[in-house]
């Protein structure tokens, strides 16, 4: 740069002409050096602190799309054991349904079962009563009645 090019009048606060003076020393140039060297850093993409942020938004980025991804992956778990327990019970509901066929069926013999017989019964079907209720599965408790439609 000589004495020919463009100059440019500026004012300063005296704080900000203290740290660009103490910076044109630490960097050894000229006042006037160290100014267009900061406005050429700053038009070619901001020097040092611009490239520190950039790397600062770039690890943020990437741990972004990592948790992402996490969640992700947690989500498709969820839904497996949303699958997992859905089949349980499933299979719970035809065990319960087996057991109370199987106690129906003995308490509706012709030849009465003895007293022993039916009371392992009863305790069958209150074993089945209970396990809908214990496992709160809605597709196993009792129908109940549907209001009518308005």
């Amino acid at each position: 740069m000589g004495r020919e090019d463009p100059q440019l009048k500026l004012r300063l606060t005296e704080e900000l002409k203290e740290a660009v003076t103490a910076a044109a020393k630490a960097n050894g140039r000229s006042v006037n050096a160290e100014i267009v060297a900061r406005i050429e850093a700053t038009e070619a993409g901001g020097g040092a602190e611009a490239a520190e942020w950039k790397r600062r938004f770039e690890e943020e980025q990437e741990a972004f799309i990592r948790m992402q991804q996490l969640y992700e992956n947690m989500a498709e778990v969820a839904a497996g054991f949303k699958e997992v327990s859905r089949g349980a019970n499933t299979h719970l509901l035809g065990q319960v349904r087996l057991v109370e066929a199987l106690c129906s069926i003995i308490l509706s013999l012709d030849a009465a079962p003895t007293a022993d017989i039916i009371d392992i019964v009863k305790r069958m079907q209150k074993a089945a009563e209970d396990a809908r209720e214990r496992f709160s599965i809605p597709e196993l408790m009792q129908p109940t009645s549907t209001p009518t439609e308005s």
